[in-house]
């Protein structure tokens, strides 16, 4: 009874002593568990590879989840373990031994980083490009506060209050990629606690993985019913309270674990074969998930986030119960990686987005070949000089006795007292020069970082010239009030004629109405400038129906021109129900749908509605500004969504060719 007892709560005696000696126990007391590595090297290698190429992996970020399960489940399990040594559980030393695995790295990505995008900026400078406007001001606008974020552990919070999307933001920022370590770090500070405080309470091992499974449910829940259809996912992806039911399922799973390798009836474990039936089942459900899943769709948040999470659960039970299925995961470069995980993390996607910006000029989404191998190779080689030279040191010997250990090496024992005095001098100098030529980089950096980027500038400006064609414009005017005509010869009829018949008759800017996006906002002034009169109503994030109903409006209140533009469908679906109500709205006034382009689950389906509409109605002309930007893609900004100088008026040519043949309906 006494060990049921002791077996069946979280008390703060040691329950390990009297296990039987299974491969379990052996586990437990060598602190490794085979194959853990290589799922890590797997969820590392998923992230990025959606980042580099996120066309053929689409659903690659879940390697975060499967992170996120391990992190819950280890963590755990590090907790429970040192309860069943030493009968309680040390916060100070959890938390000093997370200190010594997490600060070393992100202080050396942060800084090397932003002195690299410093350097790229002089040089720049250097050529006489102007440090304002350019590509490398860009990564460094809200550097500042990022830094401050990555210090704090507040990364993702920083996304949710600046309104930033995790996918389409103008300029991509330098660390994006920290929104996750700031999820794990807050887990750490708050967990430890709240198991603490099980293990005071002698609560039950199956009730508190009872309630890390109900914790977990709710913030998934909570994931789902904060979701809103129309507008960004980025608040639900990467907010700790709608995220982190990953965490708490392997949290539960350690809960689990504990309790079964304690004797707990109730928590039962799986058999051998059932554990492998369900590792290899959430294995092929993970693979699916990161071939088929797009990030910007509904079902990664109602369900496919959490399916993901629950399948990496069950690949955990495998390999704790099947020792075959660790051993196949333990092989030597998966192992490698997977202990080299966190700096590859860390250190991929800033790398990536340097090397982009300065070889393919900021577009991450159609990143060249050159970038992608160069990308891989330095982020390779940086991750292992990392854990070789800074993390190791660090988590094995502390940060006094680290930093000890390079004092010793700047200042060697030597017998000849002038080859030390001179290997003194000489490596304080290199050393020590470096790492103030680095600092004060980066802090030169962050003092000039510019507030805005250059597109939130062109949209600034834009939306202020919208703006302005809507204040000034004109009452509609008839066809006849404002016309040019480009003429031509007529087909000779055997009869000769001095006047040259009209051609094609072109609007003027007074005669046409635009409903557009931020596409729209950025070209406005483009636009302004080639039509004068245009009147331009543009938001940045506007959907179809909202335009549609702008449309009915402007038709309500008489003030909807002869000629109309739409130019969405960047933000969302389009929709035949929608396009059969704008059409009927517009009546017999010629229509210019313009298609959009962009790197969106949504954007060929609007593509083909749009396509559609033109070919079945005859008022109806079809503006292709996403096959004209297919051609060459380099007239696109960083985000691959919103056109640079020379997109802007390529848009406006597109829109005014289809005028002039709507013009000639």
């Amino acid at each position: 009874m006494a060990a049921r007892a002791a077996g069946d709560r979280i008390t703060s005696q040691p329950a390990t002593r009297d296990l039987p000696r299974t491969s379990e126990t052996r586990i437990a007391r060598t602190g490794r568990i085979a194959g853990l590595d290589g799922l890590r090297a797997i969820a590392v290698l998923l992230v990025v590879l959606y980042h580099f190429a996120p066309v053929p992996l689409p659903g690659g970020y879940l390697g975060v989840d499967v992170f996120f399960v391990l992190s819950g489940f280890l963590i755990t399990t590090i907790l429970l373990a040192e309860r069943d040594a030493t009968g309680g559980v040390s916060l100070r030393r959890f938390w000093r031994h997370r200190a010594r695995r997490l600060l070393p790295a992100l202080a050396a990505v942060v800084v090397v980083c932003v002195a690299a995008v410093a350097v790229a900026l002089g040089i720049d400078r250097i050529g006489g490009a102007s440090a304002q406007g350019s590509l490398w001001s860009d990564l460094l606008v809200g550097v500042g506060a990022q830094i401050a974020a990555a210090a704090t552990f507040t990364s993702n919070w920083l996304t949710v209050l600046t309104e930033q999307s995790y996918a389409a933001a103008s300029s991509p920022h330098l660390f994006g990629n920290l929104w996750s370590l700031a999820v794990e770090e807050q887990f750490y500070l708050v967990w430890p606690l709240i198991v603490v405080g099980v293990i005071g309470a002698g609560l039950a091992v199956r009730k508190a993985a009872y309630g890390a499974a109900a914790l977990a449910l709710g913030s998934a829940g909570a994931m789902a019913l904060l979701l809103d259809l129309g507008s960004d996912p980025t608040r639900v992806y990467v907010g700790t309270d709608t995220h982190a039911f990953g965490l708490m399922i392997g949290a539960a799973l350690a809960f689990w674990w504990n309790a079964s390798r304690e004797g707990t009836r109730p928590a039962r474990w799986p058999g051998r074969r059932t554990a492998l039936a369900a590792g290899l089942g959430g294995a092929v459900v993970i693979a699916a998930l990161a071939a088929l899943m797009p990030w910007d769709t509904v079902l990664p948040y109602r369900g496919g986030l959490l399916l993901a999470s629950v399948a990496t659960a069950a690949v955990i039970v495998a390999l704790v119960t099947v020792p075959g299925t660790g051993r196949a995961l333990d092989a030597r470069p998966l192992r490698w990686i997977g202990e080299r995980s966190y700096g590859i993390y860390l250190w991929h996607w800033p790398v990536f987005v340097i090397l982009a910006t300065g070889i393919d000029g900021g577009r991450l989404r159609d990143a060249s070949w050159p970038t992608l191998v160069l990308a891989s190779v330095i982020t390779v080689a940086v991750s292992a000089a990392c854990y070789r030279w800074l993390e190791v040191p660090v988590r094995r010997l502390g940060f006094r006795a680290a930093l000890r250990g390079l004092v010793d090496w700047l200042y060697p024992i030597e017998h000849d007292r002038s080859s030390l005095q001179a290997a003194r001098r000489r490596r304080a100098a290199v050393f020590g020069g470096t790492v103030a030529a680095v600092l004060a980089l980066a802090a030169s950096a962050v003092a000039e970082a510019p507030e805005q980027t250059t597109l939130e500038t062109q949209l600034d400006e834009g939306a202020k010239v919208a703006a302005e064609t809507s204040a000034s414009a004109a009452p509609a005017v008839t066809p006849t009030a404002a016309a040019t005509a480009v003429s031509a010869p007529s087909p000779s009829s055997g009869a000769s004629s001095s006047t040259p018949a009209p051609v094609v008759e072109v609007p003027d800017g007074a005669r046409v109405q635009v409903i557009g996006d931020s596409v729209t906002v950025g070209s406005a002034g483009a636009l302004a400038e080639a039509l004068p009169g245009i009147r331009i109503t543009a938001e940045v994030g506007k959907q179809f129906a909202t335009g549609v109903d702008q449309v009915a409006r402007l038709a309500a209140e008489d003030r909807l021109r002869d000629y109309l533009v739409v130019a969405l469908g960047t933000n969302g679906r389009v929709g035949a129900e929608n396009l059969e109500r704008l059409l009927a709205v517009a009546g017999d006034r010629p229509v210019v749908l313009v298609t959009p382009y962009g790197d969106r689950s949504w954007i060929p389906g609007a593509v083909a509605d749009l396509r559609a509409a033109a070919e079945a109605h005859p008022t109806v002309v079809l503006a292709d500004w996403n096959a004209a930007v297919a051609q060459d893609t380099s007239v696109l900004g960083p985000d691959g969504i919103h056109p640079r100088a020379d997109g802007v008026e390529l848009f406006v040519s597109v829109i005014e060719d289809a005028l002039e043949r709507a013009a000639a309906l």
